[in-house]
């Protein structure tokens, strides 16, 4: 291989070696040329950035769901609606999902289900988790987003 800088032959002695290292100006070559290379990276690298945990779109429905969730807590008397429950309510439960719109009124309106006011009820913390893990007790409540109807 051929120095890049005295053009004289030598053995390389490491991959992608470019410079002899026999000579004085060859050696501060090899080393300007090195410095530059991790220089060049160092300028590539861009600061990691986090995402945002929420979207800004649902921060606004954030907002609005919290007026809306106080709305239904207090119009149902703070009464949990699962049937033969004496709880306080404190949640209000999606009975047809968080995601995506209930009709064509609601996506003309752009209201998504997460503040569609027509498929909140107010719930107790124990029945909310119930819902989501007992497939029974949400078949028996919960909407179905293909008809609109009880799932069971």
């Amino acid at each position: 291989m051929r120095c890049q800088n005295c053009r004289e032959k030598f053995q390389v002695t490491y991959f992608l070696q470019k410079f002899c290292e026999v000579h004085e100006d060859c050696i501060k070559a090899s080393n300007e040329y090195k410095n530059n290379k991790s220089r060049q990276n160092s300028e590539v690298k861009k600061k990691p950035t986090s995402i945002a945990r929420v979207s800004k779109k649902r921060q606004k429905e954030r907002q609005i769901y919290e007026t809306l969730r106080i709305e239904v807590l207090s119009e149902a008397k703070f009464k949990c609606f699962i049937e033969g429950c004496n709880n306080v309510a404190n949640t209000c439960e999606h009975r047809m999902g968080r995601k995506g719109f209930a009709d064509e009124w609601a996506r003309e309106n752009n209201i998504s289900l997460y503040i569609d006011k027509r498929f909140l009820a107010s719930c107790c913390s124990f029945h909310n988790t119930e819902l989501e893990n007992n497939s029974e007790l949400s078949n028996k409540y919960q909407l179905s987003k293909i008809h609109g109807g009880l799932k069971g």
